[in-house]
């Protein structure tokens, strides 16, 4: 993979990792998921259209809006349940878990509809970057959890669903690399699906009258406007297979910062999985 792909990949890890922990936060204060997700989906959208105004629309707009919109409302649906998840179990079994799964469903999806290939050399990246998660967790942490059944199920959910998005996205982007223009339909429809699923949940308009889930919102916007434009970058560069097992390593930012801030339970085993995944991601590149 070139070196602008890893770049933008690496700055793609980065930022998703900042953003997810803030998920957390989102999580751990019990606020809204669904009014968080359109906070996020909404400000980064309008920031991408913005950009619009000095980027012409790509020729395939109607395929590449179909793939954003398809990847917009998975993604908004698999980031509700993956806050909702939180609620339940802690991010060191969470996001472990959910980037073993994760790079799976892309690999399968990567080989049979991109058509991609990779190296053994890259292969075996693969594999050692599956191991990092399975370092992350032990049977000590179940006694720790809220509700483990429920939140696995959510996990598994949620992590089918970002994964599907990857796949659509990497199809719009494919067809043209017009990263603005994909950006900003896929995430006014992840704004739409959020704000729908806010309607229909628990969620009270009131939320809105509160100044910490406008800051948690402007923060999320923020950060998903970056992350994904590294991330649509990077896919625009390189094979999706190896970005997003790459881009799976962002799991190691929110564990690390939730054991700083929230004193989540951390042992060597973790420590020596930060180690490994650097390992892991030289093999890749």
């Amino acid at each position: 993979m070139g070196l602008e792909a890893v770049l933008w990949t690496l700055a793609a890890t980065f930022f998703s990792g900042l953003q997810v922990f803030f998920q957390k936060v989102v999580a751990q204060e019990k606020r809204g998921a669904a009014l968080n997700g359109a906070f996020m989906y909404g400000l980064s959208g309008v920031a991408a259209f913005l950009a619009l105004f000095y980027y012409d629309v790509p020729n395939a707009w109607v395929w590449v809006s179909l793939y954003a919109i398809a990847g917009g409302v998975v993604h908004a649906i698999g980031n509700y349940v993956r806050i909702e998840g939180l609620k339940h179990i802690d991010s060191v079994i969470f996001f472990p878990l959910n980037k073993v799964l994760g790079p799976l469903v892309v690999l399968v999806g990567s080989v049979f509809i991109l058509d991609e290939h990779l190296t053994q050399l890259q292969l075996v990246g693969v594999i050692v970057s599956m191991c990092v998660p399975l370092l992350l967790i032990s049977t000590s942490e179940r006694h720790r959890q809220q509700n483990l059944a429920l939140g696995l199920v959510f996990l598994v959910v949620s992590t089918v669903l970002t994964s599907i998005s990857q796949i659509l996205t990497k199809l719009g982007v494919g067809l043209d690399p017009a990263v603005f223009f994909m950006m900003g339909v896929s995430q006014l429809a992840g704004f739409v699906s959020s704000g729908v699923m806010h309607t229909r949940s628990t969620e009270t308009i009131s939320a809105l009258k509160d100044r910490r889930d406008w800051e948690l919102g402007l923060i999320a916007g923020l950060l998903a406007f970056v992350s994904f434009y590294a991330l649509l970058k990077a896919m625009s560069l390189g094979q999706l297979s190896i970005v997003y097992t790459i881009h799976a390593h962002y799991i190691l930012i929110p564990i690390i910062l939730s054991v700083w801030w929230y004193g989540e339970h951390i042992n060597a085993r973790k420590l020596l999985a930060v180690c490994i995944s650097f390992v892991a991601i030289g093999l890749l590149i």
